[in-house]
């Protein structure tokens, strides 16, 4: 059974700040990264990229927390609970699961395009600084990022049986 936007008692906790920014650093590295990653080719393409990575995450806050059990708290462990009503209203009627997995598609371009970037480099235009950023890359996007996500930030979250990122489940 789904629950739909039901307030469970976790809206009094408050993830502290270390957390969220354990959450959150990855992520800016992985956007830094990408960027560098990027730039060899073409400056224009590695500043699209942040401004890219920068509104995806605007997007996730609008379109995705308004959703969430966890808006307009401080409980969401990467700090999205309290920046997106800043943004937008609580929305309801759907649920959270739907509305992740229509959206969530919005930030996969910023773990592959970059992947697709330094692919392309490694073949035409080896280099060790490349290799570094790449596998640098490859570690946050694909290990550091997920790892913190299940066995951190989302481990103890009171929703996370509703989450599809936590569980795999479809609708």
């Amino acid at each position: 059974m789904e629950t739909k936007n039901q307030n469970p008692p976790c809206h009094e906790k408050r993830i502290p700040l270390w957390l969220v920014l354990l959450d959150n650093l990855p992520t800016l590295a992985l956007f830094i990264l990408g960027f560098l990653i990027i730039k060899p080719v073409s400056a224009i393409f590695a500043v699209s990229f942040l401004i890219y990575a920068f509104f995806s995450i605007v997007w996730f806050w609008v379109k995705i927390c308004p959703w969430c059990h966890h808006f307009g708290t401080f409980a969401c462990p990467c700090g999205y609970g309290a920046v997106a009503p800043k943004l937008t209203r609580r929305k309801t009627g759907k649920s959270f699961r739907k509305v992740f997995r229509k959206h969530i598609w919005i930030v996969v371009p910023n773990w592959f395009v970059p992947s697709a970037f330094a692919a392309y480099l490694l073949i035409t235009d080896y280099s060790t600084k490349i290799l570094v950023l790449s596998v640098a890359f490859g570690f946050t996007g694909f290990i550091v990022i997920p790892l913190i996500s299940k066995l951190v930030g989302c481990k103890n979250c009171e929703i996370k049986d509703d989450c599809p990122w936590m569980t795999g489940k479809k609708d």
